[in-house]
Parts: C-alpha cells; structure tokens; sequence
C-alpha cells in the first residue's frame, strides 16, 4: 500500500497522464571516507578553520543536539566517526553528553534512542542522554531578545556546555523554508513560549491567510525562518553537521561547519535532489506518503501534492496512518467548526499542531484518502476516503467529467514526503 502496489492503470482515452514526477538527479550514497572528509574541511566563513575533530579541545564539555525520532538524519553515521575522531584528539567522552531536540514532540523511547544513535553509540551515551522539556522552567534560560522583541529561551544545558554543536538533517519544511540548521534550536531546544511565538509569524498579522514570506524552500524574507536563525546565533553554536537523505533514507550529503553556511549548502543538495520544476500544473495527482507512520507525518505528502495541481485540482493520497492521526490536540484543531475559528484559535494560541490541521482543512477538501485510519479518526479528519486507489480514481474521473472535463490530467507521485513540485511562475 506504500507505494503504488498494484501498477495504476488509466485507460488513456479517460484520463492523460503527464508522467511519474521523480527528482531531476540523483546523489551518489556516501562512504566513510566521504563523511570523514566532510568533517575534516568544514565551510567557515574565514578561509581557513577548525576542523570537526579540532573543535572541542581535551577537558571541554560538549553539547551535541540531536534530532528526534521524528527526524530522520543518519547521525548514527555521523557520530561513529566524530567519536573516533575525538578521541584521537584525546578527548573524554565522559565530557560529552547528547542533548535531543525534541521541541514539543513527545520523547523517544529507548529503542527509538538505539535507532537514532546507532546501538553502539547509544552505550556509550546511556547515561550522558537528555531530553529537552519546553516545560521545564529550572533547565531554562533567556539567552537574548530578537528584532521582534521576543526573548528567546532555550535549554540551559545548551548553553552552558563548553561547545555547542548540532547535528541533524537539511529537508524541505513548509512553514521554515528548510529544516535543519536553525531548527536544531528554535524551535528543537526552545522554551514553548518561543516556539508558540516562532510559529505565530506563520500567519498574515491582518488576513485570515499565511503569511506571504512563509513559503517552503524559503530562507529569505521568510519571519519563520528568519526569527529561528536569530534564535539560534543568539545560542552561539560553535558548529553544525547537517546531513542530506535521499527518499529511500540513503546518505547522500554531508555539511560542516558554520551555522549558516553549512546549512545553505546542504539546503542546495536538497533542492537537486528533491525539486521538481513543473512545465504545468494537473488536473490531479496520485500520491503515496510511503511509510509516514501518522496523519501528521503524511499531511506533508498532501501539502507537496497539491503543488502539482491547479488551483482546483484533486489529489488522490495513498496514506495508511498506522498509529492514527498522531496527536490529540491536532484532534483538536481539526475538529474546529470552520477554518475560520481554527484561525482564530491560532492567534491566541499559536501551535504548530494547528497550524497542521489549518493545511489539512485547507487541502483536505480536493482529496481523495487512501487509508487504514479508524472510521473515528477518519471522521475527526474530514476528508473523503477511499477503499483503494482504483476506487478513488473512479470517484475522481466522475467528478471531472460531470464538470465537462472528459479527459483530465495526472500526475504520478510515488515520493510526494521528500518531492516538492514547484510550478511555472
């Protein structure tokens, strides 16, 4: 069910189909000798600088800030080498703990630890492991105030490490622009107050729409991301490691060094790898979420889908959901009585979770879902549902052709997670 399993077949004379969309290139899987490599010359602004395995000296403590189950990274990869590293520069891992950046998510649990660290390094870690708590007053600090007057409080762990590095994973974000980099901080290590502020810039101060700067892919001129960054330098980190990944989860990039730099690079190998630029927009497209575990996972699917379409074309979404919609208070938000109390809502109390539900209801009504939610979660959901993608193209092709469209478009989108489409200005 992940993937398209049968093969879609639509007779052509009902429907025309403008093609699978797939990545303009492909990156080739990174060695150990290609990560070492990475690490070993970062991107400084200066023309020279410390390496990765240089930048904590012998008796500092370190802080390494690592994503959360939510995230995939391949930091297990990264800090195999980096441990080793370290070591021969003769520093004590006993000074090194793992802070996880988790924002508001739930914590992992142990297994989820062992499979974000590696096994291996989760030993070494087990009693240096720490969990951020955007709660917890006492291991909270204010390390500064940004361009918009709102004080940014972050994990005090963080910051009073002698070095501050984070690791984690350069994607497409739809709110953010990208992930990774900044993020690793605000909103991974932020007090909730700053995370719920960060998220507030999301919407238009005036019009119930999102702000015109909050596009996906978009750093600059962007409040989100650009309040995350002020954020974050506020922090001081002393470098980041942000990986790249492929659809299928393969290791393909490698960036070190400074806060920005280093993320702008990654954010480059992104865009190769995961953009696709659209000659035209279709009638509908058919979408797999992969193996997104939760609707709040598989809402990203939906948001890069309805890219390929026009303004009032339809997606057909294949995704199973197999532990549910993912959250109660995104239940919350997506059960609101109309979009424009969900609106309303989110200017008392901006949360990302209702902001995810504000996109769902948003697109939600030109889809089509492909699903093993439960009849209740499918309800609280509001989209119309399908048994099977053949069902739900048979429900589509009616609706076009009552409205006199004989013989619609389509796209294909096996990897509509990772893929972004951006149409034809």
């Amino acid at each position: 069910m992940p993937d398209f399993d049968p093969p879609i077949l639509i007779p052509p004379d009902q429907a025309e189909c403008l093609g699978t969309l797939q990545p303009a290139c492909q990156a080739d899987p990174l060695s150990e000798s290609d990560i070492r490599k990475a690490l070993e010359q970062p991107l400084w602004p200066q023309a020279t600088g410390p390496s990765m395995f240089s930048l904590i000296q012998p008796g500092e403590s370190a802080c390494l800030v690592v994503s959360d189950h939510t995230r995939k990274t391949a930091v297990d990869r990264i800090l195999s080498v980096l441990l080793r590293g370290w070591m021969d520069n003769q520093c004590r891992l006993e000074n090194l703990f793992i802070l996880i950046a988790s924002g508001i998510h739930r914590h992992p649990t142990p297994d989820e630890i062992r499979s974000i660290l590696g096994a291996e390094n989760a030993k070494v870690f087990e009693d240096r492991i720490f969990f951020h708590d955007p709660d917890d007053d006492r291991n909270l600090v204010t390390v500064g105030t940004t361009r918009r007057g709102h004080d940014v409080r972050v994990s005090r762990r963080a910051v009073e490490a002698d070095r501050l590095i984070l690791l984690g994973a350069a994607t497409y974000h739809y709110h953010a622009g990208f992930g990774g980099g900044r993020k690793s901080i605000v909103p991974g290590l932020a007090a909730r107050s700053t995370i719920a502020y960060n998220h507030s810039l999301t919407l238009d101060p005036e019009y119930n729409r999102i702000h015109p700067g909050v596009e996906i892919g978009k750093l600059d001129g962007n409040p989100v991301a650009e309040e995350m960054l002020e954020g974050a330098r506020l922090c001081q980190p002393d470098g980041i490691i942000n990986t790249v990944l492929s659809s299928d989860g393969t290791l393909v990039g490698v960036f070190a060094g400074d806060l920005i730099m280093a993320h702008r690079a990654a954010c480059r190998l992104v865009e190769n790898i995961n953009r696709v630029d659209l000659d035209r927009s279709a009638d509908f497209v058919i979408a797999s979420a992969g193996l997104a575990s939760t609707w709040i996972q598989c809402h990203k699917a939906l948001f890069n889908a309805t890219r390929a379409v026009k303004s009032e074309g339809r997606v057909i979404l294949v995704a199973p959901c197999p532990e549910g919609l993912g959250n109660e208070r995104f239940r919350y938000w997506v059960t609101r009585p109309a979009v424009e109390d969900i609106y309303a809502g989110l200017r008392k109390s901006p949360e990302v979770l209702g902001q995810t539900a504000l996109s769902t209801r948003m697109r939600g009504s030109r889809t089509i879902l492909v699903t093993h939610l439960s009849k209740g979660d499918r309800a609280d959901l509001g989209i119309p549902t399908a048994p099977d993608v053949a069902s739900a193209v048979c429900m589509v092709l009616e609706d076009f052709h009552k409205a006199g469209i004989r013989r619609p478009t389509y796209y294909l989108m096996p990897k509509a997670l990772s893929l972004v489409p951006f149409p034809g200005r």
